[in-house]
């Protein structure tokens, strides 16, 4: 997994440039699932095909009292389906997530901070 500081990444969620980070770092990784999956014929032919089970994963905390949490907190309870921009600003370089979800948010029994995990089948529409 990769890790970016806050100070150099940007996270845009359906339009709403997040804030109120809890930890400095964000991490951003793929599934360790096979990136191809081989498909066999009846005559012994096979065919390479994406593996549809492997996934972005994209993590980063956040303060329980930022603005930005509650709204994630909501998506979440509502399964809403959209596009996280991850912005490099250091580099200029620009991830776009599509068809991505959040499929966890952290204990609230901690009253500091929420691990946020967003999950994606698509980076770069590939």
């Amino acid at each position: 997994m990769a890790s970016f500081s806050i100070k150099n990444i940007e996270l845009v969620w359906r339009g709403i440039t997040l804030t109120g980070f809890a930890s400095s770092k964000v991490e951003v990784g793929q599934s360790e699932a096979a990136s191809v999956t081989t498909i066999y014929g009846l005559a012994g032919e096979s065919l390479n095909v994406p593996n549809p089970k492997r996934a972005w994963t994209i993590k980063s905390s956040f303060h329980a009292f930022s603005v930005s949490y509650p709204i994630l907190e909501q998506d979440n309870l509502n399964h809403v389906e959209d596009t996280l921009i991850v912005r490099d600003l250091n580099s200029g370089t620009t991830d776009t997530f599509t068809k991505c979800v959040i499929t966890s948010i952290g204990n609230k029994r901690d009253g500091g901070e929420r691990l946020v995990t967003w999950s994606a089948p698509l980076r770069n529409s590939r």
